[in-house]
């Protein structure tokens, strides 16, 4: 059964009032989320879409993380690190070159905290950094010590397309503004969530 118009409108709605999200930017079948943050001017940022592909795909899509160099905007380095239980747990690290600004670097735990079963629940990814498993920095890169966030797969539409929540808390560190930190990550966010699409309908 395809999804009516007001089924999309459902799934695209505004988070539940008194939470503190503000949409910062909308399109066809993606809203981006901002959040401000009593402990810091970086906002929290979050994006809520529909993939026109099955959950398993766009979940693939994600954790080919080792591709991220070819997915990914400015992704220059991609690789794992370390694994732990299989892939439930990962260790991936990234060097990624932004217009403007130096490059950085970065190291993330990733756990998979999914609920799967035969098409039904959900498929979940969450991240913190953790550079205790990160290679020597190079000189000329910048690490990024503030990189928390998660993936989170819902199956819509019978299971053929995927409600997908990308959130994610990041400071790049050094010594940008706060305000260009926020207008930096408030672009990310959609062509991350873009270039995801475009690898799960690969």
């Amino acid at each position: 059964m395809m999804l009516t118009a007001l089924a999309m409108m459902v799934v695209l709605a505004d988070p539940p009032a008194n939470d503190g999200w503000e949409v910062a930017a909308q399109e066809d079948n993606l809203t981006v989320y901002a959040r401000e943050r009593k402990d810091t001017s970086v906002r929290e940022m979050k994006a809520v879409g529909v993939i026109d592909a099955p959950p398993e795909k766009v979940w693939k899509a994600l954790r080919d993380y080792e591709n991220y160099s070819k997915t990914m905007p400015y992704t220059q380095v991609s690789k794992i690190v370390a694994r732990e239980g299989g892939d439930k747990v990962i260790w991936f690290y990234s060097v990624v070159n932004t217009p403007i600004v130096a490059r950085r670097d970065y190291c993330i735990k990733l756990t998979d905290v999914s609920k799967w079963d035969n098409g039904k629940g959900y498929l979940k990814v969450v991240w913190t950094a953790s550079n205790d498993k990160a290679p020597p920095k190079p000189d000329d890169v910048v690490r990024v010590t503030v990189n928390d966030g998660y993936w989170l797969l819902e199956p819509v539409d019978g299971g053929k397309k995927t409600k997908a929540t990308y959130y994610v808390f990041t400071d790049p560190g050094g010594s940008l503004p706060k305000w260009l930190v926020n207008k930096a990550n408030s672009s990310a966010v959609p062509d991350v969530f873009e270039a995801t699409r475009k690898a799960a309908l690969k």
